[in-house]
């Protein structure tokens, strides 16, 4: 009995940190409710939230590095570094 009773008690305050995300109350084309979910205390998704600003990504670039046979790298990165995963030096 202790053990549901804590069970039920955890999930009420863990439900609390969910609220925040809701159904988007605004209609479609086929005049039907939006099924995205709407978050941060909005009522409207990003597809629909005319003040949503897409974040910004860098650029995909060739890799600047040199592989073992002294040729340039034909790797794609999109790292800001301009170098691929193979050419980043290793965090210690």
């Amino acid at each position: 009995m202790k053990k549901s009773l804590l069970t039920i008690a955890l999930f009420t305050a863990l439900s609390g940190f969910a609220q925040d995300k809701v159904q988007c109350t605004a209609t479609t084309k086929a005049n039907a409710q939006c099924k995205t979910t709407a978050w941060n205390n909005s009522t409207l998704c990003w597809r629909h939230n005319p003040e949503y600003v897409k974040k910004e990504k860098n650029p995909t670039v060739i890799c600047s590095g040199t592989t073992k046979a002294n040729e340039s790298c034909k790797q794609k990165t999109s790292h800001p570094s301009g170098n691929c995963f193979h050419h980043r030096p290793k965090k210690d």
